[in-house]
């Protein structure tokens, strides 16, 4: 379910429109505006009218006044759950939608970043861990040479002047095991990631969960100027209720990115697997808080999935330091490539 990165077609905003929304872009708590004004006006009657297609065309310029359309129109809208659009016009402003139209489209944002996610075969595993030499299993593809023929020689029957082996476990396979990992996610939740970034966020973890391994462990973090603990290392929740913490979360505030990245340190120190491994997910947009570079390179690998609109070196030098990859996202639909290539990395 893409989001569009076209223009706002000139049928719909108007020159006039466009300078009045540039005023006046936020919500009522942002700036005083006039819900009678052209835009709100031809929101409400779009809404009406279900051309849900350009009513998405305007969230995308201004996510949260369509989001203050909605609202005033949530029995109208109701009307047009079945259409694909309705989804994507809530991936755009769910952030800036009220508690009881998030609340009564909540199964269905679920639903919704889950089928995203299942869309995506698991990633490429590393395996990474202690060589052995082990029986043929269907599984190896290098062979072990000399410790087959000793198996064979041993093993071998004569019969009728002829040696004969007694089944394919006789041969001797080079196989490499799996070390656990733990994950620490770090979402940003600053003011800067409204609009689809934090469905985007919700998308990510969603991604991570259906490619852990039973043995893996994995935490969530938010953090704006502040970090808080989504999902604790080790804690037992189900996998919807943790989806669910990051969609209900509301971006605000600056972006402090050492206090996030304190925050997945810590989590991450709390279990003894050898491999932990960080994801940072922010569009960079540093404006508080110390640098956050010594930290980076406390992780033994940070990866970067940037989301758009902020700051790409910022990411990119995160990344670089952590010894991790770095992947840019633009629409919700690059969201499970860019798992898989943290994962595989």
């Amino acid at each position: 379910m893409p989001t569009r990165t076209h223009q706002v077609p000139r049928r719909i905003l108007t020159a006039a429109e466009q300078r009045l929304l540039a005023h006046h872009p936020g919500t009522p708590g942002d700036h005083k505006h006039n819900l009678n004004t052209p835009f709100d006006r031809k929101t409400d009657r779009l809404l009406r009218e279900g051309a849900l297609e350009d009513v998405i065309s305007l969230a995308e310029f201004a996510p949260a006044r369509v989001a203050e359309a909605m609202i005033r129109n949530r029995l109208v809208l109701e009307h047009f759950h079945d259409h694909q659009a309705h989804d994507r016009l809530l991936a755009l402003t769910w952030d800036a939608l009220d508690p009881e139209t998030r609340r009564r489209n909540r199964k269905r944002m679920l639903m919704m970043v889950q089928k995203m996610a299942r869309k995506v075969l698991h990633a490429a595993q590393r395996y990474d861990g202690v060589v052995e030499t082990m029986p043929y299993r269907f599984a190896a593809d290098e062979l072990e040479v000399d410790a087959s023929i000793e198996k064979l020689l041993a093993d071998a029957k004569v019969v009728r002047g002829r040696f004969v082996t007694a089944s394919y476990s006789d041969f001797r396979v080079i196989e490499r095991s799996r070390r656990p990992r733990a994950y620490a996610i770090m979402i940003d939740e600053s003011r800067s990631m409204r609009g689809s970034k934090s469905v985007a966020a919700a998308l990510v973890a969603a991604v991570l969960l259906l490619n852990l391994e039973p043995d893996d462990e994995y935490a969530v973090t938010g953090f704006a100027e502040e970090a808080r603990v989504i999902r604790s290392m080790g804690q037992r929740l189900v996998r919807e209720r943790t989806l669910q913490d990051i969609l209900d979360m509301r971006p605000a505030g600056c972006t402090d990115i050492a206090a996030g990245l304190e925050s997945g340190l810590r989590e991450l120190n709390k279990v003894g697997t050898s491999q932990r491994i960080g994801i940072l997910v922010s569009d960079g947009w540093l404006n508080t808080g110390h640098d956050p570079m010594s930290l980076v390179r406390q992780f033994q690998r940070l990866h970067v999935i940037e989301l758009p609109g902020g700051d790409h070196k910022v990411c990119a030098d995160i990344a670089t330091a952590g010894r991790g990859v770095i992947t840019l996202v633009r629409d919700l639909s690059q969201v499970p490539v860019a798992v898989r290539q943290c994962l595989a990395a």
